[in-house]
C-alpha cells in the first residue's frame, strides 16, 4: 500500500477567514518564514490580514499578519499596534469540519479511499492511482495543487503506511525533516527512527516526560521496554508504534460523498468582478470533481446562485446563472473555462457576497478507454466541446444549427435556430409501438377483401406507401417563377418533366397553405432541376437544383 498524508497546518484559521485573491505580496513569504527585511513590512502594512484570537491574546496569525510581527501569544493590543488592518476571528469547530470535508471531497478525484485522520489531516491510499496520474511525483504536485485551488495551505507527506505518512507530513510542517514520500517499507523504518518523539499524536497530553526519560526520537522509544512504555503511557502508544512502522494492520474507515451536491462559500466583504467571482468559485467546482469522481457520475450543467449585497431597496438579492454543455464532463478545468465565459458575458447587479453551487443535471460517466485507434465517440465529443465554447465565447444566439422540421413544406421543413447544448430526441415519425392484435371480428372491408383473394394468397403491404421522390441538395429561399415556351418550362434552356407528379398540400393551419404538383426536369446538358406548378394557377416555380 501507499499512502499520502495532506496535513493543513493553518485550516483552523483559513476555515474561517473569507476568501480572497491571491497577491503577490502574500505569495512571496512561505509559512513559518520570517521577515527579511522592512521594505516587506511597509508593502504589507496597507494589507488586511486576520488572525485567530481568543479573549486576551492571538492564537494563529496569517502570513500577512506574521509578516508585520505577530506572533502566536502576543496581546491583542499589540497586535493592533503593528498591524492596524488586522481582523480578529474567532474559532469555529463546524467550520473547520466543514472545511476538513470539502477539502476530502475534492481530493476524491485521485482515489475512493479517501481517509479523514487526527489532526486536520487528510490520507489518501494511492497505490493504484500513481500510474494513472503520470507517477508518483506528478501525483503530489496534482494532490498539492487541488488543496491549494481549494484555498488552504499543506503539507505533505507519503509512505507505505497512513501513519507514516501522517508523520512526514507533520514532521515537514514543523521543519524537522526535508523528506516528503517514502516508497520502499525498507526504508520507512530508518527514516522514522530519526523522527522527534514530539511527533506522537498523544505526546502534548503527557508534557516533557518523554524528555524527562531521555527519550527524544522515535528509535528512543521503540528501544524503551514495553512493559514499561505500557504502564506508563498506555497500550495505545505500542499498537500506534507497530501500524506506524507496517508491522500491524490499520483499519481506515474511508469518506463517503453526500448523495446529492450542494457547496456554499462565503466571499471576503464584496466582489463586484468576474475574476474575482472565478477565482472563489474554483473551490466548489473543485469540489464537485471530487463529488463526480466517486459517484462515477458526470454533469452537463450547474447552477450557481449568487446572493448580492442589498445596494438598493428595490434591488433584488439573489440571481442565478445556469451554465450547461453537451457532452457531460467532470473535468475540472472545463468545467471552469465555460465559467469564466459565461461570467464575462454577465453583468453583477449587485456586488456578490456569498455564492452556492447546485449539480442538477447528473448522468452516469464511462471513462474512455485508453485504444490505440480513437473510436468515433471521441470524434462527435471533440465537435460538441468545441461547439459549447464557440457558444460561450460568442454568445448562443450567434452558433446556429439546423433543426428539422415536421412540416411537408420544402421551404418550412428545417429551420436555422441557436445553438442547444441538450435536445430531446423526438420519435421518428410513421412508426408506432407494435400492439397485440386484438381480438375482434373483422369489418365488411376486410371480409370483402377476403373474398377477392384466392385461398392460400397473402396480403402484403409495403412499409412505406409511396416511395418518396429525391430532394436537391441546394433549395432556393424564394421560389424563382418560370416562363413557358411551347407548353414547356423554361430555364436558360427547354426543361423536360422526368419524374412522376408529387403533390404536396399544406400549411392552411397557419395561413401559408401551398397545393403544388412538383417535378424533377432536366435539360439537354444533363443538368437536373426541381420545380413545381401551383395547382390553382398553373403557374411554373424553379425550386432546386440537383448537384
Amino acid at each position: 500500500m501507499l499512502w499520502i498524508a495532506v496535513t493543513l497546518p493553518l485550516l483552523s484559521l483559513e476555515a474561517v477567514r473569507p476568501p480572497s485573491m491571491p497577491s503577490a505580496s502574500a505569495s512571496s513569504i512561505s509559512p513559518g518564514a520570517r521577515p527579511t527585511g522592512n521594505d516587506h513590512a511597509a508593502d504589507a502594512i496597507d494589507e488586511p490580514c486576520f488572525a485567530l484570537a481568543d479573549h486576551a491574546r492571538i492564537l494563529l496569525p496569517d502570513l500577512i499578519a506574521f509578516r508585520l510581527g505577530v506572533r502566536p501569544g502576543s496581546t491583542r493590543s499589540h497586535a493592533f499596534a503593528l498591524a492596524p488592518r488586522l481582523t480578529l476571528l474567532a474559532v469555529d469547530i463546524s467550520e473547520e469540519q466543514r472545511a476538513l470535508e470539502a477539502v476530502a471531497l475534492a481530493l476524491l478525484v485521485f482515489t475512493p479511499k479517501v481517509v479523514l485522520a487526527h489532526a486536520n489531516t487528510v490520507l489518501l491510499e494511492v497505490s493504484g492511482s500513481t500510474r494513472l496520474f503520470g507517477g508518483l511525483r506528478a501525483l503530489l504536485l496534482k494532490v498539492a495543487s487541488t488543496v491549494k485551488g481549494c484555498g488552504f495551505t499543506s503539507r505533505l507527506g507519503c509512505a507505505p503506511t497512513a501513519w507514516g505518512a501522517w508523520l512526514l507530513a507533520h514532521a515537514r510542517t514543523r521543519r524537522v525533516t526535508r523528506r516528503v514520500r517514502i516508497v520502499k517499507e525498507t526504508t520507512l523504518l530508518r527514516v522514522l527512527d530519526a523522527l522527534p518523539v514530539s511527533l506522537v499524536p498523544s505526546a502534548e497530553s503527557h508534557g516533557n516526560v518523554f524528555e524527562q526519560i531521555g527519550c527524544s526520537t522515535l528509535a528512543d522509544l521503540r528501544r524503551l521496554p514495553r512493559k514499561g512504555v505500557a504502564r506508563r503511557f498506555g497500550q495505545g502508544i505500542l499498537q500506534w508504534l507497530a501500524q506506524a512502522y507496517g508491522q500491524a494492520p490499520d483499519p481506515r474507515e474511508v469518506f463517503c460523498a453526500p448523495a446529492s451536491f450542494e457547496a456554499r462559500l462565503e466571499l471576503q466583504a464584496r466582489v463586484d468582478s468576474a475574476e474575482a467571482l472565478l477565482f472563489a468559485a474554483r473551490r466548489l467546482v473543485l469540489q464537485l470533481a471530487g463529488w463526480l469522481s466517486a459517484h462515477h457520475a458526470a454533469v452537463s450543467g450547474f447552477a450557481l446562485l449568487l446572493e448580492h449585497e442589498l445596494a438598493a431597496r428595490n434591488a433584488p438579492k439573489t440571481s442565478t446563472l445556469q451554465i450547461a454543455w453537451a457532452v457531460p464532463t467532470r473535468d475540472a478545468d472545463h468545467i471552469l473555462w465555460l465559467l469564466r465565459e459565461k461570467l464575462n458575458q454577465t453583468t453583477l447587479i449587485a456586488p456578490v457576497i456569498e455564492m452556492k453551487l447546485l449539480a442538477d443535471k447528473v448522468s452516469e460517466h464511462t471513462p474512455p478507454s485508453d485504444t490505440l485507434f480513437p473510436m468515433p465517440a471521441s470524434d462527435n465529443e471533440s465537435m460538441a466541446k468545441l461547439l459549447e465554447r464557440l457558444s460561450a465565447r460568442l454568445g448562443a444566439e450567434n452558433v446556429v444549427q439546423l433543426v428539422e422540421r415536421e412540416d411537408h413544406r420544402p421551404e418550412a421543413a428545417m429551420t436555422v435556430e441557436p445553438y442547444q447544448v441538450a435536445r430531446d430526441a423526438r420519435p421518428k415519425r410513421g412508426k408506432k409501438p407494435k400492439e397485440a392484435p386484438a381480438e375482434a371480428a373483422p369489418d365488411e372491408e376486410q371480409e370483402m377483401e377476403a373474398a377477392d383473394m384466392e385461398p392460400g394468397e397473402q396480403l402484403e403491404l409495403p412499409d412505406l406507401a409511396v416511395p418518396s421522390q429525391p430532394r436537391p441538395s441546394w433549395i432556393l429561399e424564394t421560389p424563382q417563377p418560370l416562363k413557358l415556351r411551347n407548353e414547356r418550362p423554361f430555364y436558360r434552356r427547354p426543361l423536360k418533366l422526368i419524374s412522376r407528379t408529387e403533390r404536396i398540400e399544406a400549411g392552411w393551419w397557419d395561413g401559408n397553405g401551398v397545393q403544388r404538383d412538383y417535378y424533377v426536369a432536366s435539360d439537354d446538358r444533363g443538368r437536373m432541376f426541381w420545380l413545381y406548378r401551383e395547382r390553382l394557377s398553373g403557374a411554373w416555380f424553379l425550386h432546386g437544383f440537383f448537384g
